[in-house]
């Protein structure tokens, strides 16, 4: 997900995005739309992007803050608020959606800082067999 300014190629996050790699089995659910896994693209300190699959008709728009759970494996996961503050329909019923976390108070971010720190160490350190 590029964040580029179309004009000037100037970012415009405030913070690094961290793509997701395959290897990790990393999935998110939005509740209000069934607990159906969507695909991460990417994680900072302050938001994520992920992969809507609408179904023809989940859809989020932009503003909306709702609950989020980000889950680690089949069974772990974190559960707080995001607001989308981009929302871009795909081809074949996806819609990508850019959020950031609607309270940075939330207990569960805290460790979600600390998932981010150590996906940037494993992205600077780890070896993936081929």
């Amino acid at each position: 997900m590029n964040n580029q300014d179309q004009k000037t190629g100037i970012e415009r996050r405030r913070v690094k995005r961290r793509e997701i790699l395959d290897n990790f089995s990393f999935y998110i659910c939005v509740p209000k739309l069934g607990y159906t896994r969507h695909t991460v693209n990417d994680i900072s300190e302050l938001g994520i992007g992920f992969m809507l699959d609408t179904l023809g008709e989940f859809r989020l728009k932009n503003d909306e803050i709702c609950d989020f759970q980000f889950y680690l494996n089949q069974s772990l996961y974190l559960q707080f608020k995001i607001k989308v503050v981009r929302s871009i329909d795909r081809d074949a019923g996806m819609q990508e959606i850019g959020a950031i976390f609607a309270d940075l108070n939330e207990p569960a971010l805290q460790t979600f800082a600390t998932l981010v720190k150590l996906v940037d160490q494993l992205s600077e350190t780890a070896e993936v067999q081929a």
